[in-house]
């Protein structure tokens, strides 16, 4: 029985504390005083006389004895022991709850609720005084519970565990569990689950856990290993489960209209198996084929669809299985829309025509040539001007070809410096442009340089600016000042400077696996398909997040809310055999020490100080009162006063007095 876990400060300074308190009173006790009046001035204010009193102890062995039940009292609290103290041994229970989990084969349980009995199971065998620490096999899963004692508390941790749908880490996950236990000397390490490890080439977990367990064996428990058990659940030999690992589509570059989807399936059993693979976007069926799986293989199945509209797109594989949260998967397909470009120019300059023959060839754009004196009636997505000045402030996306001071016989310059970090100038990889009468620009805060003309030092050429929520795109020359036109890093600057800007193609649309997810930022918050809030870091530019749910997550953001469709992953499918030491029986502990309690003794010790302290209060009063009669005049004892009589007389007294008035 440990009723309060006090150190010797504690109880040293709760019991001063408590004797302080005890003397204060001792101090302050008032006693009452006998003053003799006349029964005329019975009725008459008796005032005290004021004298200064001096304040002494007249009980000190009493206080003594109450100053000693105190003690003794807070002692008992503290529970101090007879004996060796032994401690109980430290134990991490290590309970899959990843997605295999899930899995719920037919006419069995689930396997999250076979995981559940064997820990309680493994709980319930372990002696009282073990402390347990349980954490998740997932990788970056915080622990379930810290170490404890409590046994309701983890049987209500274990009760409660809920299976995500991210693939377990074995080795990663033992590893930290053994961190843990920290070399303790009786350490007990345990793990509960399916046993399902990934084999493959980037990530061997298989090869990962055989390196743990050869060096628990050859240490040993004599070198401050823990014991190490496996508590496997479910059949996997009779496991009947096929699932998406990957879905993906890329836009075709000849018609913007048309995705071709890849489609990765895999069979985790060991038998061959047929299932029908259906596609819809936004529950509109858009069709289906029927897969042939091999067993235990790995089939990628290649398709087209034609969608300008954007949507959710699913993919979906019948029959059910034992795992359903791998029978569909889910990307964002990105809406499609024309950029509207409109170059201001005189049509029959070579400046509008060569722009117009470049972005005609763009099938993302629709490009018209606009009359310089119209600029304030249209407003398209982009628009492209010729001059030798900036105006103050643009009011769309632009891009401006400035020209700088013709010179006779000025030699052409070499374009280096190509910035293939910025979106406009990602695809521009070519040495071979020169340019005559450069542009002298001024770079102000903020802007990015794409390009430089040589010189000493080089003279950024071509500059990407953000103004006013607008992009602008300033080029330092003219195209017929160069040979830029008849290179293919043209179109490649012109398109990458219009999806820049009007970001109205997307290539590729992938999803994400469940786990650590980074998405481009910034963000104000994240919802999970579930409909509850996932918490995310700041990554710099980006957001990192831990998906544990497959679906859709909304991604609330400054420009509006934006769809992350996260899918489940490859699943670890290699079943881990465990040795006879990994399947026994939990160590038995030795028996520890006898201990006395001491507690109920010096309760006991308590009481009889209390009772020594009323002995001793009460027997000094009776003292104090003999000696009191004896000092009274005479020697005689002094007379009894009876109230009620005195009242009677005094009754009579007054009666007879206002009789006679």
């Amino acid at each position: 029985m440990n009723w309060l876990a006090f150190s010797p400060a504690e109880v040293a300074a709760v019991w001063a504390a408590l004797a302080a308190a005890a003397l204060w009173l001792y101090l302050h006790h008032r006693r009452p005083q006998h003053r003799k009046v006349s029964t005329l001035r019975f009725w008459a204010s008796v005032h005290p006389i004021s004298q200064p009193r001096r304040r002494k102890l007249r009980e000190p062995w009493a206080l003594l004895a109450q100053v000693l039940f105190l003690l003794l009292l807070v002692l008992a609290l503290a529970n101090p022991r007879w004996g060796a103290a032994f401690e109980g041994r430290s134990v991490v229970i290590v309970l899959d709850a990843s997605i295999w989990s899930q899995a719920r084969p037919a006419g069995e349980p689930a396997w999250i609720d076979l995981e559940r009995a064997e820990a309680l199971r493994l709980l319930a065998s372990l002696p009282e005084d073990d402390r347990v620490l349980l954490v998740r096999a997932e990788p970056s899963a915080p622990p379930i519970l810290p170490f404890t004692a409590d046994r309701a508390a983890l049987r209500r941790a274990i009760l409660n565990a809920r299976p995500s749908s991210v693939a377990a880490d074995l080795p990663r996950a033992l590893e930290m569990g053994r961190a843990a236990l920290g070399g303790a000397r009786r350490g007990l390490l345990v793990y509960v689950g399916p046993g399902l490890v990934d084999s493959g080439q980037t990530q061997d977990q298989a090869r990962s856990l055989d390196a743990f367990r050869a060096e628990l064996e050859t240490s040993g428990n004599g070198g401050g290993q823990p014991q190490f058990l496996m508590r496997l659940v479910g059949d996997w030999a009779s496991m009947q489960n096929r699932g998406i690992t990957r879905l993906s589509l890329r836009r075709d570059a000849a018609r913007p209209d048309r995705w071709r989807l890849l489609t990765q399936l895999k069979n985790y059993s060991h038998e061959k198996a047929d299932v029908t693979l259906a596609f819809s976007v936004n529950g509109q069926p858009l069709g289906q084929r029927r897969v042939s799986l091999a067993p235990d293989a790995l089939v990628n199945a290649e398709d087209e669809l034609t969608w300008d509209k954007g949507g959710l797109l699913q993919a979906e594989i019948t029959p059910s299985d034992a795992l359903e949260a791998d029978n569909r998967a889910f990307v964002n397909l990105p809406a499609f829309r024309m950029a509207r470009v409109a170059v201001f120019a005189n049509s029959a300059s070579p400046f509008a025509t060569d722009l117009l023959g470049v972005l005609s060839s763009n099938p993302f754009v629709q490009a018209q040539i606009v009359a310089p004196e119209f600029s304030a009636h249209i407003s398209p997505d982009v628009a492209i001007h010729q001059g030798t000045n900036l105006p103050a402030q643009a009011d769309v996306n632009s891009i401006y070809f400035l020209s700088g001071a013709a010179q006779a016989g000025a030699r052409p310059l070499r374009v280096t410096g190509w910035n293939s970090r910025h979106p406009a100038t990602r695809w521009v990889r070519t040495r071979d442009i020169s340019v005559r009468n450069p542009a002298t620009l001024k770079v102000q805060p903020g802007d990015a340089v794409l390009a430089y003309v040589e010189g000493d030092p080089p003279q950024p050429l071509i500059l990407a600016r953000e103004q006013n929520g607008h992009r602008i795109l300033i080029v330092g020359f003219n195209p017929h000042d160069s040979n830029f036109p008849q290179e293919s890093a043209f179109p490649l600057l012109m398109a990458g400077s219009v999806e820049w800007m009007t970001h109205s193609v997307d290539e590729v649309a992938d999803s994400f696996s469940t786990g650590e997810v980074d998405l481009p930022g910034p963000a104000t918050k994240i919802i999970a398909p579930s409909g509850k809030d996932v918490p995310f870091a700041r990554k710099g530019a980006e957001i990192h997040l831990l998906a544990l749910e497959t679906g859709v997550y909304r991604v609330t953001g400054p420009g509006g809310e934006t769809r992350v469709a996260v899918n489940p992953p490859a699943l670890p499918a290699e079943r881990v055999q465990p040795t006879a030491a990994e399947s026994a029986e939990v160590e038995r502990e030795p028996l520890p020490p006898v201990a006395w309690d001491l507690w109920r003794w010096l309760a006991l010790l308590a009481i009889v100080a209390l009772w020594l302290e009323w002995w001793l209060y009460y027997s000094a009063r009776e003292r104090r009162r003999a000696a009191e009669v004896r000092e009274a005049p005479g020697g005689q004892p002094e007379p009894k006063f009876d109230r009620e009589l005195g009242e009677q007389a005094e009754s009579r007294f007054r009666n007879s007095t206002l009789v006679g008035r």
